[in-house]
Protein backbone atom coordinates (compact mmCIF):
# COMPACT_ATOMS: atom_id res chain seq x y z
CA UNK A 1 0.00 0.00 0.00
CA UNK A 2 1.71 3.52 -1.05
CA UNK A 3 1.41 6.41 1.52
CA UNK A 4 -1.07 8.03 -0.23
CA UNK A 5 -3.68 5.38 -0.07
CA UNK A 6 -2.35 4.38 4.31
CA UNK A 7 -3.18 8.44 4.68
CA UNK A 8 -6.82 8.53 3.01
CA UNK A 9 -7.25 5.17 5.15
CA UNK A 10 -6.06 6.81 8.71
CA UNK A 11 -8.27 9.82 8.09
CA UNK A 12 -11.34 7.99 7.64
CA UNK A 13 -10.70 5.36 10.34
CA UNK A 14 -9.73 6.53 13.64
CA UNK A 15 -9.79 5.69 17.31
CA UNK A 16 -11.62 8.00 19.74
CA UNK A 17 -12.29 9.35 23.05
CA UNK A 18 -15.95 9.88 23.89
CA UNK A 19 -17.46 12.60 25.96
CA UNK A 20 -20.50 14.59 26.32
CA UNK A 21 -23.30 11.79 25.36
CA UNK A 22 -26.52 12.92 24.44
CA UNK A 23 -29.48 10.12 24.37
CA UNK A 24 -32.91 12.28 24.09
CA UNK A 25 -33.70 11.83 20.90
CA UNK A 26 -34.29 9.44 17.77
CA UNK A 27 -29.76 9.15 17.80
CA UNK A 28 -27.68 9.02 20.04
CA UNK A 29 -24.47 11.54 19.58
CA UNK A 30 -21.52 12.94 21.72
CA UNK A 31 -18.30 14.57 20.92
CA UNK A 32 -15.39 12.68 20.28
CA UNK A 33 -11.62 13.59 20.18
CA UNK A 34 -10.11 12.31 16.46
CA UNK A 35 -6.73 13.77 17.14
CA UNK A 36 -4.88 14.97 19.98
CA UNK A 37 -6.65 17.73 20.95
CA UNK A 38 -9.20 18.17 17.89
CA UNK A 39 -13.38 17.36 19.66
CA UNK A 40 -16.25 16.84 16.78
CA UNK A 41 -19.71 17.44 18.90
CA UNK A 42 -22.87 15.97 18.07
CA UNK A 43 -21.50 12.80 16.43
CA UNK A 44 -24.07 10.06 15.99
CA UNK A 45 -23.42 6.56 17.61
CA UNK A 46 -24.40 4.12 15.84
CA UNK A 47 -25.96 0.86 17.60
CA UNK A 48 -27.18 -2.74 16.40
CA UNK A 49 -31.06 -2.94 15.73
CA UNK A 50 -32.86 -3.91 18.57
CA UNK A 51 -30.31 -3.39 21.09
CA UNK A 52 -30.13 -0.15 22.77
CA UNK A 53 -27.73 1.28 25.33
CA UNK A 54 -26.20 4.68 26.68
CA UNK A 55 -23.01 4.82 25.98
CA UNK A 56 -20.87 4.73 29.43
CA UNK A 57 -19.13 7.57 30.75
CA UNK A 58 -16.93 10.63 29.85
CA UNK A 59 -13.52 8.36 28.78
CA UNK A 60 -15.15 5.52 26.51
CA UNK A 61 -13.44 4.64 23.05
CA UNK A 62 -15.17 3.89 20.01
CA UNK A 63 -14.27 4.02 16.22
CA UNK A 64 -14.74 7.02 14.16
CA UNK A 65 -15.76 6.63 10.90
CA UNK A 66 -15.46 9.23 7.82
CA UNK A 67 -18.64 8.26 5.48
CA UNK A 68 -17.53 8.61 2.37
CA UNK A 69 -14.25 9.61 3.35
CA UNK A 70 -15.94 13.01 4.33
CA UNK A 71 -14.26 14.02 7.68
CA UNK A 72 -17.05 16.49 8.19
CA UNK A 73 -19.41 13.29 8.13
CA UNK A 74 -18.34 10.85 10.82
CA UNK A 75 -20.03 8.26 12.81
CA UNK A 76 -18.91 6.29 15.65
CA UNK A 77 -18.66 2.35 15.44
CA UNK A 78 -20.33 0.15 18.25
CA UNK A 79 -18.73 1.36 21.87
CA UNK A 80 -16.11 0.01 24.06
CA UNK A 81 -14.95 1.03 27.67
CA UNK A 82 -12.71 -1.77 29.10
CA UNK A 83 -12.38 -0.74 32.28
CA UNK A 84 -16.58 -1.63 32.26
CA UNK A 85 -16.23 -4.76 30.37
CA UNK A 86 -17.70 -7.80 31.57
CA UNK A 87 -14.65 -10.35 31.45
CA UNK A 88 -14.68 -14.21 32.34
CA UNK A 89 -16.75 -15.60 29.86
CA UNK A 90 -17.09 -19.03 28.79
CA UNK A 91 -16.56 -19.78 25.12
CA UNK A 92 -20.02 -19.31 23.45
CA UNK A 93 -21.26 -17.74 26.50
CA UNK A 94 -22.82 -14.47 25.73
CA UNK A 95 -24.22 -11.58 28.26
CA UNK A 96 -25.55 -8.01 28.67
CA UNK A 97 -23.86 -6.12 31.52
CA UNK A 98 -24.03 -2.66 32.79
CA UNK A 99 -21.51 -0.61 34.71
CA UNK A 100 -22.75 -1.53 38.10
CA UNK A 101 -22.54 -5.14 38.01
CA UNK A 102 -26.15 -6.28 37.01
CA UNK A 103 -26.01 -8.93 33.85
CA UNK A 104 -27.88 -11.30 32.11
CA UNK A 105 -25.87 -14.25 30.59
CA UNK A 106 -26.52 -17.03 28.58
CA UNK A 107 -23.98 -20.00 29.27
CA UNK A 108 -22.69 -22.64 26.88
CA UNK A 109 -25.23 -25.33 27.94
CA UNK A 110 -28.45 -22.46 27.82
CA UNK A 111 -28.52 -21.82 31.21
CA UNK A 112 -29.67 -18.21 31.66
CA UNK A 113 -28.30 -16.62 34.72
CA UNK A 114 -29.72 -12.94 35.67
CA UNK A 115 -28.10 -11.30 38.62
CA UNK A 116 -29.03 -7.50 39.56
CA UNK A 117 -28.95 -5.87 42.87
CA UNK A 118 -32.67 -3.99 42.17
CA UNK A 119 -35.84 -5.62 40.92
CA UNK A 120 -36.34 -7.87 38.20
CA UNK A 121 -40.21 -6.23 36.33
CA UNK A 122 -42.07 -8.34 33.82
CA UNK A 123 -45.47 -6.85 32.26
CA UNK A 124 -47.34 -8.51 29.48
CA UNK A 125 -51.06 -7.72 28.31
CA UNK A 126 -51.07 -11.45 27.60
CA UNK A 127 -49.49 -14.72 29.53
CA UNK A 128 -46.39 -15.61 31.63
CA UNK A 129 -45.39 -19.33 30.77
CA UNK A 130 -42.99 -21.11 33.12
CA UNK A 131 -42.43 -24.83 31.79
CA UNK A 132 -40.04 -27.00 33.38
CA UNK A 133 -38.88 -30.42 33.72
CA UNK A 134 -37.38 -30.13 36.78
CA UNK A 135 -38.24 -28.12 40.12
CA UNK A 136 -39.41 -24.53 40.07
CA UNK A 137 -38.36 -23.15 43.55
CA UNK A 138 -39.12 -19.67 44.87
CA UNK A 139 -37.21 -17.82 47.82
CA UNK A 140 -38.30 -14.73 49.30
CA UNK A 141 -36.53 -13.08 52.15
CA UNK A 142 -37.48 -10.99 54.37
CA UNK A 143 -40.87 -9.37 53.52
CA UNK A 144 -41.59 -10.77 50.33
CA UNK A 145 -44.68 -13.13 49.18
CA UNK A 146 -45.88 -14.60 46.46
CA UNK A 147 -49.84 -13.70 45.04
Amino acid sequence: MDRETAGKLRGMIRRCTLKNVKDDGEMQTCSVEVAAGVWRDDVEVLQPYGFAAHVPEDGALGIVLAVEGDEGNIVVLPVANPSKRMGKLAAGEVALYNAHGDKMALKPGGDLDIRTGATVSVKTKSAVTVESKGNVTVKAEGEGHLS
